[in-house]
């Protein structure tokens, strides 16, 4: 993987990776896929974010979302699914989907759950699997599309890919969780991958991903979300995308529709947010973890944008998820 901002910034997600399911159909087929809280937990407890994905290593499939006709993925083919989106993959738009536990066989001696459907033809062969992550608050999963797909055909390490992913779910599924590590490294390269592709489509005009598509203000975003708990300055930032400063406040405001120092303050709180609502950390070390020395100048900050003091602010969603 290339040492490049895009994939800094996937690699501060923390990903950890499993494969679950194995899937085996042929005929005519239809079914249901989203990822459950039940899914992860025989890897992990459930983590904060999730982005599911499909590799396809013989024949193809049909994949609709929201009742529309999405994409048709083939051999060499990985679709991402970057907020767990719920989807019907199919070889036939007009068989209806069942759920896809109720294709479910039970774990063979390798270990490894398998769907499967009945019937004779074709066979379309997939490895279903998840990137959980629990890091801070990221905007690169909340801005992406749905789906992304890449095709590893092109890719000279293809059939190494394909086999690396197969034997790493034998593994983790025979118990040796320390295959996870390799399933993560694998697709988190082949993510970075969908995601370059995606950017150099340029679809977005402003936004984040408008910035990671500008190499310079890209180094700068790479930099904010390494540094949470030593929020960069602006010269500093202006430093790192090679530019003066006032260029460099202009082109961030063009493309992320906020100037830096309003962007890095939203990445802090946000942090905070999260750490109040998901962490039983103090005041004084959440107020750390987001670049506050002193928790009282974290408390004025956290007010001033957010409404509410921190402890008032965690109370009530202590209270909400109660109710």
């Amino acid at each position: 993987m290339r040492a490049d901002p895009l994939t800094r910034i996937v690699k501060g997600l923390d990903l950890t990776g499993a494969v679950f399911v194995e899937g085996e159909m042929r005929g005519r087929w239809a079914f249901l896929s989203q990822l459950t809280e039940e899914d992860c937990l025989p890897y992990m407890p459930a983590p904060r974010q999730l982005v599911a994905y499909h590799v396809i290593t013989e024949g193809e499939a049909i994949v609709t979302m929201d009742g529309y006709l999405d994409c048709v993925v083939r051999a060499g083919d990985v679709i991402f699914l970057p907020r767990n989106a719920r989807i019907v993959m199919a070889s036939d738009l007009s068989v209806p989907p069942l759920d896809s536990e109720a294709l479910l066989s039970p774990s063979g001696p390798d270990g490894l759950v398998r769907l499967c459907t009945g019937g004779e033809g074709a066979l379309t062969r997939m490895f279903c699997g998840f990137l959980a992550s629990d890091a801070g608050p990221s905007p690169l999963l909340n801005t992406l599309p749905q789906r992304l797909v890449i095709s590893i055909e092109s890719l000279a390490t293809q059939t190494w890919i394909e086999a690396s992913i197969a034997m790493a779910a034998r593994e983790l599924a025979a118990g040796r969780l320390g295959s996870g590590a390799l399933i993560a490294q694998l697709t988190e390269l082949l993510l970075v991958e969908a995601l370059r592709i995606h950017l150099d489509k340029g679809a977005d005009s402003t936004g984040w991903l408008a910035g990671m598509s500008d190499p310079r203000i890209a180094r700068a975003l790479a930099r904010i979300h390494a540094s949470l708990d030593c929020p960069p300055a602006v010269t500093q930032l202006a430093e790192t995308a090679g530019m003066s400063r006032s260029a460099f406040v202009d082109r961030f405001t063009e493309l992320m529709g906020s100037g830096p120092r309003a962007y890095v303050l939203e990445h802090r709180m946000e942090a905070a947010r999260l750490l109040l609502r998901d962490t039983h950390l103090s005041l004084a070390e959440v107020s750390q973890r987001v670049g506050y020395d002193a928790p009282e100048a974290f408390s004025r900050a956290f007010k001033r944008e957010i409404g509410c003091a921190p402890a008032a602010w965690r109370n009530g969603q202590a209270l909400a998820h109660c109710a």
